[in-house]
C-alpha cells in the first residue's frame, strides 16, 4: 500500500478507463470501425490510435484503413457514437469522486492528460460532477502531442507548478505508465480491462497498481 498524499504537489489523471467508465462505448466504436475496415486491428495499431488525438486517429482510420469518404467523415461518425454517451450516460470509475474530494481537501492540484477531445472529456466530467476538481485538462489534439510523448506530461506538471518526484500519475494504459515513469513521476496503474494492460502488466510497470482508486484512501 502507498500513501499518495504524503509529499505530493500534483496528481495527473488519464480520463477514459481511469476517471470515467467509458471503455465499453469506445470498444463498440472500435468494433464498428474494424467492421468498416474489413479486418481486425493489431495491438500495435490500437495503441497508436489510442495514444493519438481523435483527429489524428480519424486520419489513420481513413488513410490507412480506407474508412469513410474523408478523415472528417470518420470524425463525424465517431462523434455520433461517443458524444451522447459522455453527455448523458457516463459514470465515474470506482473510488474516483472520493479520491478527488480528498485531494481537494489536501490542497493537491489535479490535471487530466487525455487523448479524447475536450468536448468529450468536459461533457463527461461535468455530468459526473468532477470537472471543477481540475486546474487543467490537457488534450492531445489541443497541444498537438501524443500521450506517448513526455511533453504532454511536462505541460501538466507546469500547470500544477509541481515537479515529477512530487507528482503521482494515474493511468490504465501500460504505455502511458512507462512514459510518466521515464520522467520520474510516481505512477498508479488503474486497472480497467486487459485491452489497455493486464493487472499484472500494470503492476510490473507502475509504482503501485489497483482495481479501485478508492483503495488508496
Amino acid at each position: 500500500m502507498v500513501d499518495v498524499f504524503e509529499g505530493t504537489r500534483g496528481f495527473i489523471f488519464d480520463c477514459d478507463g481511469t476517471l470515467l467508465d467509458t471503455m465499453r462505448v469506445w470498444n463498440d466504436c472500435e468494433d464498428e470501425l474494424q467492421r468498416l475496415a474489413g479486418r481486425r486491428f493489431t495491438q500495435a495499431e490500437f495503441e497508436e490510435v489510442r495514444s493519438a488525438s481523435i483527429t489524428e486517429a480519424a486520419a489513420i482510420f481513413h488513410n490507412r484503413f480506407g474508412i469513410g469518404e474523408s478523415p472528417e467523415d470518420v470524425l463525424d461518425f465517431m462523434d455520433g457514437m461517443l458524444l451522447d454517451f459522455y453527455r448523458h450516460k457516463v459514470s465515474p470509475e470506482p473510488g474516483v469522486p472520493e479520491l478527488l474530494t480528498r485531494a481537494h481537501e489536501a490542497g493537491i492540484p489535479c490535471t487530466v492528460v487525455t487523448s479524447s477531445p475536450r468536448r468529450f472529456v468536459e461533457a463527461g466530467l461535468r455530468r459526473c460532477g468532477l470537472f471543477d476538481f481540475f486546474v487543467k485538462v490537457c488534450t492531445t489534439d489541443e497541444l498537438n502531442m501524443s500521450k506517448s510523448e513526455p511533453g504532454i506530461y511536462r505541460h501538466a506538471l507546469a500547470a500544477m507548478d509541481s515537479q515529477p518526484e512530487m507528482t503521482w500519475g494515474f493511468d490504465d494504459a501500460v504505455y502511458a505508465i512507462r512514459v510518466m515513469r521515464s520522467l520520474g513521476i510516481r505512477t498508479i496503474g488503474a486497472y480497467d480491462c486487459d485491452e489497455t494492460g493486464s493487472f499484472e502488466a500494470l503492476a510490473a510497470e507502475a509504482t503501485h497498481a489497483t482495481r479501485d482508486l478508492g483503495s488508496l484512501l
